[in-house]
């Protein structure tokens, strides 16, 4: 697949003069599209995702997304005159949010400031050279029972500089030959998505204000169901909901499933992705002495991801579920507000696999 580039473009929605790599664009360019075909195969295939980013001038580290898209999933969510449209599934239209298969946040200026002279100033001793891009991969097999004849894919980054970054996206199926038994195949249900992809939504707070229930209903027995899971928070003031631990508490038809607080305190591991992340002293003592240490923005702890991570989908496992309705709800006790001086938000992404019944 041909690399293609990701930027904002002020007032631009939905676009024919930058159609000429292929891509849509929609949210001022924002959420790129496009229309794939799937191959045929005889057994469920492995499926497998990776995506090559460099920044093209944009210095942010930036929340993004490569998604599934079901049909009308624009028109639908345009004429949805709810509070939050779009981020819950309806039964009365057919409509399903959009299938998340690659949650990732883009580094500080991999690529495009790698080689800046000010940017090698601020390197630390022990990175040697500054990464020139960075790829996240992930395996979605399980998710092989969303992708018939063709595959609507959006990819998703909340920047907002002219300049964008540069991406290079690849979907591979490969059939499994040898497969005894035969592959397990798998169900799914795309329940929750709360990014704001399209123009028509906002970042979503919803969870400073209440837990969000989720209901649905199953047409049929689910074997060994999972709730896949994916979670970043998002406020970068320095007690927003980046910053601040959160828990989620996720109950299914009253039952506790999970209670976690996503954080990630790896961000250092980082640091040779993020040339352009801002750069200062924090006072600290080594051997009884006091010291002036530098210390990136990039290094710091986060509400489920780091500048330049991919944020992998939590397992949660269910059990078996009986036909018939269900509900579940997410609960952030301490999720904050969005406000014009701190914009909280939590990003939530969720949807339900099962097995299939094996064929006689």
């Amino acid at each position: 697949m041909k690399s293609f580039n990701l930027a904002f473009r002020a007032g631009e929605n939905t676009d024919s003069l930058f159609a000429i790599d292929g891509w849509k664009r929609a949210d001022a360019g924002r959420l790129v599209t496009k229309k794939f075909p799937v191959p045929t195969f005889l057994t469920p295939p492995t499926i497998s995702i990776s995506l090559a980013l460099q920044s093209a001038g944009d210095p942010w580290d930036k929340s993004g997304a490569v998604v599934l898209l079901p049909e009308k999933w624009s028109y639908n969510i345009a004429r949805d005159s709810t509070a939050s449209p779009g981020i819950l599934e309806n039964t009365a239209t057919g409509f399903t949010p959009a299938l998340e298969i690659l949650r990732f946040i883009t580094p500080f200026g991999v690529g495009h400031f790698s080689t800046s002279e000010r940017s090698d100033e601020y390197r630390p001793v022990y990175i040697p050279a500054w990464e020139e891009d960075i790829t996240w991969q992930n395996d979605i097999s399980h998710l092989w029972s969303a992708m018939r004849d063709s595959i609507t894919i959006g990819v998703y980054i909340d920047t907002w500089s002219k300049e964008g970054f540069e991406l290079d996206l690849a979907i591979e199926f490969k059939e499994n030959t040898m497969q005894i038994p035969a592959a397990t195949q798998y169900a799914h249900r795309s329940l929750l998505n709360t990014t704001k992809f399209h123009p028509n939504q906002n970042s979503f707070d919803g969870f400073s204000k209440a837990p969000l229930m989720i209901e649905f209903e199953l047409p049929a027995f689910a074997r060994n169901a999972k709730l896949n899971y994916i979670a970043t928070g998002h406020g970068g003031h320095s007690t927003g909901d980046e910053f601040v631990r959160c828990e989620h508490i996720i109950t299914l038809d009253d039952d506790t499933v999970a209670q976690f607080t996503p954080w990630r305190d790896d961000c250092a591991s980082f640091r040779r992705f993020n040339p352009s992340s801002g750069v200062w002293t924090e006072r600290t003592y080594w051997r009884g002495d006091s010291i002036d240490e530098r210390i990136a923005s990039s290094d710091y702890s986060r509400s489920g991801w780091c500048p330049g991570s991919d944020v992998p989908a939590m397992e949660l496992q269910l059990g078996d579920l009986e036909a018939g309705p269900h509900q579940f709800t997410i609960d952030l006790p301490s999720a904050q507000p969005y406000t014009d001086a701190e914009m909280n938000f939590w990003n939530i992404a969720a949807y339900l696999t099962w097995q299939l019944p094996e064929e006689l």
